[in-house]
């Protein structure tokens, strides 16, 4: 019956071309004889489109700067419209070949008036010239591209289906025919399960999997091959192959300096979505955005990941913001590649010259991937570029639940605590008991280095323990240039030479401490640091801690890996300028921005806060680790023209009077006589 069907169907689309051709207007025999074989409604973007774009786009597509006769037949309201150099006439009429210009010129042999014209070197082949009269005759109905149509399950091709031909293969039966082609005689046993096994695991069948199905002699004896490979954790892990390719998934950075970084959760969660049958639109939406759904689970922010596989730079001599940029154009062509099936990047620098994307329309993509803190160079010390996220294992996770409900106990103690503390150090200040604590004009407690900076570099606490003079290219040294002042002597710096202060101010981010000094600023300094403890300051991915200036403003941070796994402030007041201010930076131990502070004279500063996410240690580790540097950053200006003095660095949070006092606000000296 069905075999019936089938010809009655080519019988009625036989008369029905037959019908066609004779209403046609004269035309060769060759394109004749190709429209009588034509069957089907012809479809834009598959059997169209592809004529269009090879044979006429060039002088009739979306570039303006190649258009010919003001003619674009890329789209509708072109192609139907009036002709700028033809008046009275239209390119295209739907349905109408007489009226249509584009079907008179593709059957002239007139080399005036033909098209394509001789000079581009391709014509149309005869099949093409029936293609697009049979498409006009239907109507010219014009499609988006491709990708942004709705996919419709296509009915099945009527065939002959009494041997059992799977649905699939009826439509491949049908391709065959029309090109005059019969099957391959079905494949042995032993072979079909091999190409099975390759296809679903990546992996050869065994022998003993081999034999089993050889002698298998039921009726769903393939299906159970199926099924027995479908649930093997080696078909996540042959499909997770294909998909890591279209996400650029690399366990190193890719660029000059190639180190290892490690993706592996992301990996692993590829191939368990495989593994699970996730559906698409969760494989779709968790990659992109798994961190901004509600509830998002640890595994929905390592699908993230898909975001993040792109190359980062670590080479020395790149511009930051350069790369930064680059990242995210990475992010929003990947976009394009993996799930619009077209691709973003020509609309980086103009209108999409083929698909329908603007140059606008790209970077509104662009802003949904450039909210992101990173750096543009990142860590030299394979500290992992930012934002990162810990994966305890189980006993490690339950070990940090009891921490932080620990903490939180600990915390509710000290803030019922805190109300009497503060009523008796009102008392103990009121009462001037400190007057027989302090026996020096600054505080002791705590103090581990004071360098006072009069002609010598001299730690006044360890004798034996002295900075050093260092040049920024790390090639020698210089002798320190003392000028004098009121108090005696100042170190003046000159954006290149830096103190050294090598073990002293190594702090984690666990301990609380302090850090004073006197400063002169130019008004000719613009950007730099005033003092830091890492190796190389704000290069590579920043970590450790720093006062800079930038903007005309105080900036501190305290990091991991800066920008991200960090905390970043910025004084909301400018920098004062051509005078001595004196600087106090205090932190308190706590890994949060509100107990990390700058005083300026004694005064708290008022801070914008850019970033509160600071979770791993500032330190290196290392057997000698870097410690306090004034004036230095490393390739680029320091402290130039700047002048310091009386440095104090204290393994406590200083009290403000205590800052005061340093500040020369509060005479300690005076107090405990």
């Amino acid at each position: 019956m069905k075999t019936q069907l089938l010809t009655v169907g080519i019988l009625v689309t036989t008369l029905t071309v037959s019908a066609l051709i004779e209403k046609m207007p004269a035309l060769p025999k060759d394109v004749r004889d190709e429209l009588a074989k034509i069957s089907g409604k012809k479809d834009y973007n598959q059997d169209v489109k592809p004529i269009l774009s090879d044979k006429c786009f060039a002088c009739h597509g979306p570039d303006k700067a190649k258009q010919k006769a003001g003619l674009r037949l890329d789209l509708s309201s072109a192609a139907y419209g009036a002709l700028p150099e033809n008046p009275g006439k239209v390119a295209i009429k739907p349905g109408n070949l007489e009226k249509s210009e584009l079907f008179h010129r593709i059957v002239s042999t007139d080399p005036e008036y033909v098209m394509p014209v001789p000079s581009f070197h391709l014509s149309l082949s005869a099949r093409e010239k029936a293609v697009l009269i049979r498409w006009i005759s239907e109507g010219a109905v014009y499609q988006p591209h491709w990708a942004f149509v709705k996919p419709v399950r296509p009915a099945l091709p009527l065939i002959d289906t009494s041997k059992g031909i799977d649905p699939i293969d009826a439509f491949i039966r049908v391709k065959l025919n029309k090109l005059g082609l019969i099957p391959s005689k079905e494949a042995d046993r032993a072979l079909l399960l091999r190409r099975l096994s390759l296809d679903l695991t990546g992996l050869p069948a065994s022998l003993e999997e081999t034999e089993a199905f050889v002698k298998d002699d039921s009726p769903n004896a393939y299906e159970k091959q199926v099924d027995r490979l479908l649930a093997s954790p080696h078909y996540g892990e042959r499909m997770a192959a294909d998909w890591l390719d279209i996400a650029r998934y690399a366990d190193s950075h890719g660029y000059t300096v190639d180190r290892l970084r490690d993706m592996s959760p992301y990996r692993d969660w590829v191939i368990n979505a495989f593994n699970k049958n996730k559906p698409y639109d969760r494989f779709i939406h968790e990659q992109l955005a798994g961190d901004l759904m509600p509830n998002a689970s640890k595994e929905m922010i390592i699908a993230t990941a898909f975001n993040r596989n792109h190359q980062q730079n670590m080479e020395g001599g790149i511009v930051e913001e350069e790369f930064q940029t680059e990242y995210v154009i990475d992010r929003t062509n990947t976009l394009g590649d993996a799930f619009m099936a077209i691709s973003l990047n020509c609309s980086r620098c103009h209108d999409h010259k083929y698909d329908p994307l603007s140059q606008k329309n790209y970077y509104e993509m662009y802003s949904f991937f450039n909210n992101v803190l990173e750096a543009g160079q990142i860590s030299f010390n394979d500290d992992l570029p930012t934002p990162t996220l810990l994966l305890p294992n189980e006993r490690e996770s339950s070990m940090m639940q009891r921490m932080q409900e620990e903490l939180i106990k600990r915390e509710e103690e000290l803030r019922t605590s805190s109300k009497k503390d503060f009523e008796s150090s009102t008392e103990w200040i009121a009462g001037e008991k400190y007057k027989k604590v302090f026996t020096k004009p600054y505080p002791i407690q705590g103090l581990q280095a004071r360098y006072q900076l009069d002609t010598s570099l001299v730690n006044e606490m360890k004798n034996g323990q002295q900075g050093e003079m260092k040049h920024e290219s790390g090639i020698g040294g210089d002798l320190p240039v003392f000028e004098k002042n009121k108090e005696g002597y100042c170190l003046a710096l000159d954006g290149d030479v830096y103190l050294d202060l090598k073990e002293t101010g190594v702090f984690r981010k666990s301990e609380p401490f302090s850090i004073s000094l006197w400063a002169k600023f130019p008004k000719t300094f613009k950007e730099g640091v005033i003092f830091h403890k890492s190796n190389a300051e704000r290069l590579y991915n920043f970590k450790g801690f720093n006062l800079s200036v930038k903007d005309n403003r105080f900036e501190m941070t305290m990091a991991h890996t800066a920008p991200s796994n960090a905390i970043i402030k910025k004084s909301i007041s400018e920098v004062p300028r051509d005078k001595w201010v004196h600087l106090c930076m205090s932190y308190d131990g706590s890994s949060k921005a509100s107990g990390f502070d700058l005083h300026v004279d004694g005064d708290r500063v008022p801070m914008e806060v850019v970033i509160d996410k600071l979770y791993k240690d500032i330190i290196f580790f290392q057997k000698q680790e870097p410690g306090l540097q004034i004036g230095g950053w490393w390739r680029g200006t320091g402290f130039k023209e700047g002048k310091v003095d009386d440095i104090s660095v204290y393994g406590r949070k200083l009290l403000p009077f205590e800052i005061n006092a340093l500040a020369g606000k509060f005479d300690l000296e005076s107090l405990g006589k």
